[in-house]
């Protein structure tokens, strides 16, 4: 691993292939017959996997839920004894069964609005995701846990990744497909297979 990733990277590195293997395995879920949940209220915290409100969702009087519709965006945490609001902005994310959101406050020209995404896949150098609730069946990247979330468009990885001539071309090629970018197949999203895997020439970002 290249000397230059600080420990900060670092911290990101080892949660973003964490949640690689969660994804891909199932492995998040702590107990065979449980459903945890819980938020992460700082980044920090997400990077860090520290979740707070802990909850079991099949446990009788425990849920995790949204005001829909009143407010769309409000995560509520429900146990017996009460229910604790979460306003959007307020927490960086949540756990629920295995699947992992992250909050996002909206970018530049709706590149990509405030919602949760989901993380679909994740890699060193390049995190998947799909919109929770506001942009349908669109495709959403970062390059890791931490940095804006972009649609996953032509023009957005070629800004990103204008180092890596090699990806740009990759992608230019799944563009092509019925599917775009957004194409994937029994083993993921195409877009993270093709991408660069040596982390010394990648780094984390």
């Amino acid at each position: 691993m290249s000397k230059m990733l600080s420990n900060r990277h670092y911290i990101v590195l080892q949660l973003t292939c964490l949640l690689s293997i969660c994804l891909a395995h199932d492995l998040c879920a702590q107990e065979k017959d449980s459903c945890l949940a819980g938020v992460y209220i700082t980044q920090d915290d997400f990077v860090n996997n520290r979740m707070s409100h802990k909850i079991d969702t099949k446990a009788d009087g425990f849920k995790l839920d949204f005001s829909f519709p009143a407010d769309l965006l409000m995560l509520k945490i429900v146990k017996p004894e009460g229910t604790v609001k979460f306003a959007p902005g307020t927490i960086y994310g949540y756990a629920e069964c295995g699947k992992i959101f992250r909050y996002f406050q909206g970018g530049k020209e709706l590149n990509a609005q405030e919602d949760y995404y989901e993380i679909e896949e994740a890699v060193p150098g390049l995190v998947i995701y799909s919109s929770e609730f506001v942009s349908g069946d669109e495709i959403f990247y970062s390059i890791d846990l931490t940095a804006d979330v972009h649609r996953l468009t032509l023009n957005n990885l070629e800004r990103d990744f204008e180092d890596k001539p090699a990806f740009i071309s990759e992608a230019k090629k799944l563009k092509k497909s019925p599917d775009g970018l957004a194409t994937r197949d029994e083993n993921g999203f195409r877009v993270v297979k093709v991408f660069p895997k040596d982390l010394t020439k990648t780094g984390v970002r």
